[in-house]
């Protein structure tokens, strides 16, 4: 498809729906955080683990968004190869580690 409207628009849709999920990420991460902070907390180790890795795994979807909208712009903008190469390799490694994160247990 030629049309650019079409292609624009599925990137804003997908934009639009990407930061909805890393701000109910970033809430969810936050409130788990501040329980295990809140004084009188169990120590639960496994508990900090995990909330220790949704941080990892929130911090993965934000560069992973960020490297893919910067590649979009690069991309329309005419910018040199090594760049839209260095985009690439850091939105491949920012999902890879998403759902690295995501599947281990």
């Amino acid at each position: 498809m030629r049309d650019f409207r079409f292609w624009w628009a599925l990137f804003v849709f997908f934009a639009v729906l990407s930061v909805i999920v890393v701000q109910r990420g970033y809430r969810r991460w936050r409130s788990a955080r501040d329980l295990l902070s809140a004084p009188g907390a169990p120590a639960l180790h496994a508990l900090d683990r995990r909330v220790r890795r949704e941080g990892w795994r929130l911090a993965s979807m934000v560069v992973s968004l960020v490297a893919m909208t910067a590649l979009v712009f690069a991309a329309l903008l005419g910018a040199p190869h090594a760049l839209l190469l260095t985009l690439r390799v850091a939105a491949v490694a920012g999902v890879a580690a998403v759902l690295w994160l995501s599947l281990r247990s």
